[in-house]
């Protein structure tokens, strides 16, 4: 697919507010210009993380279901005291999940207010980044854009107890009044593609010795959020991030949850006693308190449980990942190593490691297209530019090959998914999905520049000792039910 063709897909998926279906996406692509057949103009509907699928084969973009609803949040005391606010999670789900929370732009009354940088508490900052989940909290409070002076990599040897932060004056939020610790900041999304919040000040009136109708509703709002978590456990499981429950919570319940005497997620996990945070493999999800969040439940198609680990691994493979192996192979010819063979086989073996997951024709189809992308990355190969990430992308490519391996051995073993320990299953797709992730990274041509080589060879090293902890249990566990397969044929 073509550069302009994404411009014209990110555009409409962006802006479009409206329900519609397949046909009127595919008429609005061709309007355009856009080459892109039918069947591929609705395969990215299907798979797109900025669409939500409807029943009677409509969608609706995340444009659409968040623009203009109301959610709310409550500053700590630190930011009172300090005048400032950050933003954090306190925006999900409702902004796009890809911008990060440094650079949402704050509207009040219609005008944009600037950003500054500030100094805050580690502890404020961890707590005000919860959502983004267990192993991304660290990398979002580190890359902020304010944050000039620690890099990520000095985390293994002590957490500051303090961090530079990009945030926005509340005296710009209130305006002639004054802010109280208490008070609350009413938001709502005016612009999706644009990632513009517009807030405004929400007294408290915390003065009074009366319970205000404002805080009865509110409590009624808590008890709706909770028993709608509730049953979208079962619907929609642990999904693919903390991000993507809020999401399906919200799309559901717009009409009971986007209200003015909102509470805030972050109110609301302190409120109540059945969720929490629960560990998900290395990650981590909104789950019921206490209990392990499995990778199998109602939520997933019955009978398909062993497709589910090669669903997995082709929603997340990318071509990135192949230019990946294709340019580690160039590496290697330009430095005289002599192994290599002609037929790409080896590349197709990293990429599908059993071969009974795909026929013969697809396999001559891999081949092809693997042949002519070679041929284009030679062609545009600098071996200088390349050198510096070149043995760290190795490394990455090491782990993917015994992922993968791993991946396919189980999904082709016969054994359904529900007899392997779910945990360590759940850190298995989270390893290949992590892996493909920093491949891509290595492959982002604009990045090479200013690759972050020590942060990424730090989360590397943790990628591999996680690996090595987990391998040896999902082993045991594939032999022992093999085991149990075999049956002895009596004699007469």
């Amino acid at each position: 697919m073509d550069y302009r063709t994404n411009n014209i897909i990110e555009e409409y998926l962006t802006a479009q507010l409206d329900v519609f279906t397949a046909d009127d996406f595919y008429k609005y692509l061709k309007s355009q210009g856009a080459k892109i057949s039918k069947n591929d103009a609705k395969e990215i509907l299907q798979v797109s993380e900025l669409v939500f699928s409807l029943v009677n084969n409509e969608f609706v973009t995340r444009a659409g279901v968040f623009t203009g609803r109301w959610f709310s949040f409550k500053p700590s005391r630190e930011e009172v005291e300090k005048g400032k606010i950050i933003i954090g999670h306190r925006c999900i789900p409702f902004t796009n999940s890809q911008i990060p929370p440094d650079s949402i732009s704050v509207m009040v009354n219609g005008e944009l207010i600037e950003s500054s940088s500030d100094s805050f508490s580690m502890n404020l900052a961890m707590d005000t980044f919860a959502l983004f989940g267990e192993g991304y909290v660290i990398p979002y409070i580190f890359n902020d854009k304010s944050n000039k002076s620690l890099p990520m990599s000095s985390v293994q040897y002590s957490m500051p107890q303090e961090i530079n932060l990009t945030c926005w004056p509340l005296s710009s939020i209130v305006g002639s009044g004054q802010f109280k610790y208490g008070d609350r900041i009413l938001c709502r999304v005016v612009s999706w593609g644009d990632c513009i919040v517009e807030m405004r000040h929400q007294s408290s009136g915390i003065s009074s010795m009366m319970i205000s109708d404002e805080a009865v509703r509110r409590e009624e709002w808590y008890t709706f959020f909770e028993n709608g978590l509730l049953e979208s456990f079962d619907r929609h499981g642990p999904s693919s991030s903390i991000e993507e429950q809020l999401s399906f919570l919200f799309l559901e319940n717009q009409e009971q949850l986007c209200v003015h005497d909102c509470g805030s997620i972050e109110e609301f996990l302190a409120h109540t006693s059945k969720i929490s945070f629960e560990p998900y493999g290395v990650e981590s999800r909104i789950w019921r308190k206490g209990e392990q969040v499995p990778y199998i439940g109602k939520w997933n198609a019955p009978g398909l449980n062993r497709a589910l680990l090669i669903t997995d691994m082709s929603l997340t493979l990318t071509p990135h990942v192949i230019d990946a192996i294709l340019e580690d192979r160039i590496y290697d010819k330009s430095r005289g190593k002599t192994d290599i063979s002609d037929d790409f086989e080896d590349v197709v073996n990293k990429i599908f490691p059993n071969m009974a997951l795909i026929s013969p024709s697809e396999r001559r189809f891999v081949l092809l297209n693997i042949e002519k992308r070679n041929d284009i990355l030679e062609k545009m190969y600098n071996q200088f530019s390349d050198y510096p990430i070149a043995e760290l992308r190795k490394r990455i490519l090491d782990l993917f090959t015994r992922v993968s391996e791993l991946f396919c051995e189980i999904s082709s073993s016969g054994v359904d998914v529900e007899n392997f320990p779910q945990q360590e299953l759940v850190i298995l797709s989270q390893l290949y999905s992590h892996v493909c992730r920093l491949l891509e990274e290595v492959e982002n041509v604009y990045m090479r520049q200013e690759f972050p080589t020590d942060d990424v060879a730090l989360s590397l090293e943790g990628m591999e000792e996680t690996f090595d902890e987990i391998c040896g249990t999902l082993f045991s566990a594939l032999e022992s039910n093999r085991f149990k397969g075999f049956e002895l044929v009596k004699s007469e």
